[in-house]
């Protein structure tokens, strides 16, 4: 499969595959469903989608540890911990890990610890999820998720012109100012995610409930930057027809390509 029929996928909510065994998107209103929360959800992706250069290394043989050990570490170790709690927790992955699983593949989902893996599907043959597999699911939760921009590829990191270089210094600047600003601003005066959903909304006219049943995040990402491109042209012909200098204002046509 190319780029460009991935992203067609990615775009109308196709299934995703993992070898045989399909995956569903999970839109925003499913995430606000959940029983543990939509910030549960966030969570639970954010950990699926471990990288391994996130993860500590091992004492004895210096090497990072996988993102499947990390997980399958954690389910042991909690295991007996849920066995002894009185409460239900949302941070045991043993009581929102499956259900979350469950809501991606459509399917029952079972952790085997005998043998290390997950079985999706009920009856004698059930698919597995595995380590060996577990990559292809975390890259299409990234993709999903719009997390795959979060970190520089090897190729952005060793730039190999001097232009590429500046332009990756005043990116990473950028980042730190949008940090730094974020940090400054009191969390009552920060966007968050349900803003966002209601701002798309009223913009498109559309009503927040059809928002959340119709789009996942991928979806949600990309169309409202693209609302974005197009209200920040209206308002630069605007600005330009009122008077403002050409060169004061970097005028982008809205038929364009989402960066």
């Amino acid at each position: 499969m190319t780029k460009n029929d991935f992203e067609h996928k990615l775009l109308m909510g196709s299934e995703l595959y993992i070898g045989s065994i399909p995956t569903y998107r999970i839109t925003l209103g499913d995430m606000a469903a959940f029983p543990y929360g939509y910030s549960c959800c966030q969570q639970l992706i954010g950990l699926l989608c471990l990288r391994e250069t996130n993860l500590p290394s091992l004492p004895q043989s210096g090497r990072n540890i996988s993102p499947w050990e990390f997980l399958t570490a954690r389910l042991y170790a909690e295991a007996d911990a849920i066995t002894a709690s009185s409460e239900e927790n949302p941070l045991f992955l043993t009581q929102s890990l499956l259900p979350f699983l469950e809501m991606l593949f459509h399917q029952k989902v079972v952790f085997h610890y005998e043998k290390d893996c997950f079985h999706i599907g009920a009856g004698k043959n059930p698919s597995v999820l595995n380590g060996q597999n577990f990559p292809i699911l975390q890259q299409i939760l990234r993709e999903r998720n719009c997390l795959t921009d979060s970190e520089l590829s090897e190729e952005e990191e060793n730039p190999n012109s001097e232009m590429a270089k500046m332009l990756l210094a005043k990116r990473r600047r950028l980042r730190e100012k949008v940090k730094r600003l974020k940090g400054n601003a009191g969390e009552e005066n920060e966007l968050t995610m349900q803003d966002l959903i209601s701002i798309f909304a009223e913009a498109a006219h559309m009503t927040p409930e059809y928002v959340y049943k119709n789009y996942d995040v991928y979806q949600f990402n990309n169309q409202f930057n693209r609302l974005k491109i197009m209200e920040d042209y209206q308002v630069n012909i605007k600005a330009l027809l009122a008077g403002a200098k050409s060169e004061d204002i970097e005028l982008k046509h809205w038929l364009t390509k989402i960066n």
